[in-house]
Order: structure tokens, then C-alpha cells, then sequence
């Protein structure tokens, strides 16, 4: 054998020399995929902050503009929108907001650029993409096919209070104890906020819970998770915090808000500015955050000092 041959093979990597490296490679892989994840996740986390920042900037705005926070909806039903969109003139999307037409159904193609365009603010990245593609509700009932899986979607949740359905009286005369700021029938102003715009939530991210079996086309009525710009369907519109916030994604409560952030749920107050809420906070101080005029404060303990959450 040719000395250069000798000198070929000794160079050569054995068999477990090979696999050593390529466990080394592996276990390294190992390591450093969770920080990337979580890397990743940091970034989603504060583009959804982000959002909410802008969904707040938007509340402010129409306040500003009306002398009253947006109305959660003006009807039950579904010839008319929703918060969201009346948030649409302060979010640079006009275009949309007066492509409205409030003569047919949120449903009807006549409604196709109102209704069916997905706005990226009022997504979590953490959750999806925008993307239009919700059922219309029908009235509680299993959508036509043209409804379904074309309108817009989102990912945030008003406060409409201690109960996510709470509507203001025919008299106009809210509970301030129950009421959010933002609910069906509102026309909440600032001056009503008792508690403080910055001890008030505004906009929270919205639970969605697990698919029920079999539910097919009633399954994102199920979840609320209809079309955010409709009226119709206060499960999408509007969540509470009377059971709390939901600490897993397996929570089949429909009425929470809730997000896929480990171990926090973002808001926006009334102030504009974001908070990340625990899951573990407790449903008295979350009812504080919620009612407009209830007397507390969800960032005092009771011996004078602050509460991080």
C-alpha cells in the first residue's frame, strides 16, 4: 500500500467518531430550538401588543371624536356592525368602513368589501394570519354555504363588563358595578369611568376553545369566532372575566378572554396603554378591571403598594 493511501485512511473519520458528531449536532439542535421558539414567541407576543396598542389608539380616537367610547353594537341582529368596525375610520381603513351597507345583511355580497376583508391589527400572530375566512352567523343556526368561511375574522374581544352579553337598559341608566365600557347598546363616556381609564379594560384577546365533535358549520359560532365585523353574535364581539381567564387552550368556555401566550392574556385600557394579565389573577381583581365604576382598584392589594400582574 502506497504510503499516500495510509496517509488517506488515517485521515478518515471512523463510524463512531461519525455518530459521536452527529449525536453532538443533535443534542445541540435540542437546545437551541426551544430558544428559538421562545425567541419567536417574543417577537409574536409583542407585535399582538402592538395591535392591541393601535386597537386602543382607535378607541381613544372615537372617543375623542363622538364624546363616547364605541358602541358594542346598535342591534341583535344582523343589519348592523359590530365595535370593530366602527373602529375601522381610525385604524386607516376607511375605504372599508364606508363600503358598508346598511340597507342589506352584514352577509349579503352587497356587503362583500365591508364585510369580508380581513384587517392584520386586530390578529394575534401568535393565533393566525389575517385571513377572511369565518361563517357568518345565522341567527343561531347552521349558516348557508355562501355564508360560510368568508367573512373577516380577528382575534380581540371588547369588555362588555362583568357578562359578556351585559346591555344597557331601554333607559339609557347602566350598572355601573356590571357594565364595561364597551357592550351591546353602549355609549359609555369617559366622565362614566369611575374606577379610572387606566384600571379599565378596553380590548382583551379572545379565548377560542376546542372544537366540539361533529360540530361542523356551527363550529365557529361554538367558539365565537364569527365574523367580527357583524353585529350578530355577541360570543365574537364581546367576552368577561366572570369565570376568570382561560389557562389552557383546552378551555370550553366561549365567554373568556384568553390567548395563546404562555401564562399571560394582553389588554388595552382605556388609557391606551397594554397590560399582560396573568392567567392565575384572581376573578375579584379581574371583575375590578372590568366594571367601569365599581368602586376598586385591581392594582392595589390593600396595603398601599402595587401589584405587578
Amino acid at each position: 500500500m502506497s504510503g499516500s493511501r495510509v496517509t488517506a485512511l488515517r485521515r478518515a473519520f471512523t463510524l463512531v467518531e461519525l455518530l459521536v458528531v452527529i449525536a453532538i449536532i443533535a443534542v445541540l439542535i435540542g437546545l437551541l430550538l426551544p430558544a428559538v421558539q421562545s425567541a419567536r414567541e417574543a417577537g409574536r407576543r409583542v407585535q399582538c401588543s402592538n395591535h392591541l396598542k393601535q386597537v386602543g389608539l382607535a378607541v381613544s380616537a372615537t372617543h375623542d371624536a363622538r364624546r363616547a367610547f364605541p358602541t358594542g353594537r346598535k342591534t341583535r341582529d344582523n343589519m348592523d356592525v359590530s365595535w370593530a368596525f366602527r373602529l375601522l375610520p381610525f385604524m386607516e381603513q376607511q375605504a372599508i368602513h364606508d363600503a358598508w351597507n346598511s340597507s342589506v345583511p352584514a352577509a349579503d355580497p352587497g356587503n362583500a368589501t365591508a364585510m369580508r376583508q380581513p384587517v392584520a391589527t386586530l390578529f394575534c400572530p401568535s393565533r393566525r394570519a389575517p385571513a377572511a375566512d369565518r361563517n357568518f352567523d345565522n341567527n343561531n343556526s347552521i349558516p348557508p354555504t355562501s355564508s360560510q368561511g368568508v367573512a373577516a375574522g380577528g382575534d380581540f374581544a371588547a369588555n362588555a363588563g362583568t357578562y359578556f352579553n351585559y346591555a344597557t337598559p331601554t333607559n339609557g341608566s347602566i350598572d355601573p358595578v356590571r357594565a364595561g365600557p364597551i357592550h351591546t347598546f353602549s355609549n359609555v363616556k369617559s366622565s362614566q369611568v369611575t374606577d379610572g381609564l387606566s384600571k379599565t379594560f378596553a380590548v382583551g384577546e379572545r379565548h377560542l376553545p376546542p372544537s366540539i365533535p361533529g360540530a361542523g358549520a356551527m363550529d365557529h359560532y361554538n367558539k365565537g369566532d364569527t365574523s367580527i365585523f357583524a353585529a350578530d353574535t355577541p360570543q365574537t364581539l364581546f367576552r368577561d372575566t366572570y369565570r376568570g381567564l382561560a389557562d389552557t387552550p383546552t378551555d370550553t368556555n366561549n365567554r373568556k378572554f384568553g390567548s395563546l401566550h404562555p401564562g399571560v392574556v394582553q389588554f388595552v385600557l382605556l388609557d391606551g396603554h397594554v397590560e399582560a394579565i396573568s392567567v392565575a389573577t384572581s376573578t375579584e381583581v379581574l371583575r375590578m378591571y372590568s366594571a367601569i365604576g365599581d368602586g376598586g382598584d385591581p392594582t392595589d392589594p390593600g396595603d398601599g403598594t402595587d401589584t405587578n400582574f
